[in-house]
């Protein structure tokens, strides 16, 4: 069974030390996520593993595919052996910009550690669990509309945010061109992206954390929805981490 009791209330925690992070030492510090390499460890220890390492920083360097090493945010080890290897990210400003980073980013860890596994890069398991995580401030830029803009193609339909009406029609104009189009939100972006990283098999979980700057005083957070939430991740890894020890 797995163990998650009170993992709320750590959730928060994590949520308001990102905060105070930020606030205090800036986004640059690399301390922003700490209180979840802290949330990470006491899954870990706590559903069958107690002697697993977390690795962070400079160690937390794995083989590459497409190049000869890269590192991750977090890479956990039962004794030389890596069980895990997560992404942690966050944005909170810039959302145009970073959004499209954070996707980029994302895409080429995924890719590059699957690959690597596939050709026996790395001893050891013959399954490897890979996370992605991301803080998301939830404020009227991340909750409101973003225009797409191309010419010569649709987007997909999932980025749409009239996709459901009836009276939308996405169609070219008399000079062949199509105008621009409401799309979904940065928030909801984020939310297709880490159900297609789930669906492609990229990442065995990944989820999205809503968080306005208020949560400094409280830790609140949001999920975006039921399969990218940060419960549905802990469990993923719980249930992976106690499978690994039921079979040790």
């Amino acid at each position: 069974m797995l163990n998650l009791e009170g993992y709320d209330q750590r959730v928060r925690g994590a949520v308001q030390c990102f905060w105070e992070s930020r606030e205090r030492d800036g986004v640059r510090s690399g301390k922003t996520l700490d209180g979840f390499v802290d949330l990470l460890a006491w899954v870990v220890h706590n559903n069958g593993l107690p002697n697993a390492r977390l690795v962070c920083g400079r160690e937390a360097s794995v083989p590459g595919f497409f190049r000869p090493t890269k590192l991750w945010d977090v890479l956990i080890l039962n004794e030389q052996t890596l069980i895990a290897a997560i992404e942690m990210k966050s944005i909170a400003d810039s959302f145009g910009k970073n959004s499209n980073n954070r996707a980029e980013e994302a895409l080429g860890s995924g890719i590059d550690l699957r690959e690597a596994f596939r050709e026996n890069a790395i001893d050891g398991l013959t399954q490897l669990f890979t996370g992605y995580l991301i803080l998301v401030e939830n404020c009227q830029e991340t909750q409101s509309n973003v225009q797409i803009q191309m010419k010569y193609f649709r987007a997909m339909p999932e980025f749409l945010a009239a996709q459901a009406s009836e009276n939308f029609r996405y169609e070219r104009n008399a000079d062949g061109m199509f105008q621009p189009v409401n799309g979904v939100s940065y928030m909801q972006r984020f939310c297709i992206m880490c159900r297609r990283l789930m669906q492609k098999e990229l990442y065995r979980s990944a989820c999205v954390i809503s968080s306005p700057r208020t949560a400094i005083i409280d830790g609140s957070y949001a999920d975006v929805s039921h399969d990218t939430s940060i419960r549905a991740f802990l469990a993923s890894l719980a249930g992976y981490v106690s499978a690994i020890a039921a079979s040790s």
